[in-house]
């Protein structure tokens, strides 16, 4: 027979868990909002070049 301890509770760790997904959720939403904001602003640089170029050759017609 063997004499193994009584089985005791083990530590709650929800509160950390919850705190480090929410952490983790932060970020890729920041990433996510920073990768399509650059998309944007490269969008709309290029099309205000386009822009600028078909102004300067109606200017020069």
């Amino acid at each position: 027979m063997s004499h193994r301890p009584p089985i005791q509770a083990v530590e709650d760790y929800t509160d950390a868990f919850l705190t480090t997904l929410g952490v983790f959720l932060f970020m890729v939403f920041w990433m996510i909002a920073a990768a399509l904001g650059y998309a944007w602003v490269a969008i709309t640089a290029y099309v205000i070049d386009h822009l600028f170029k078909l102004i300067g050759r109606l200017r020069t017609d």
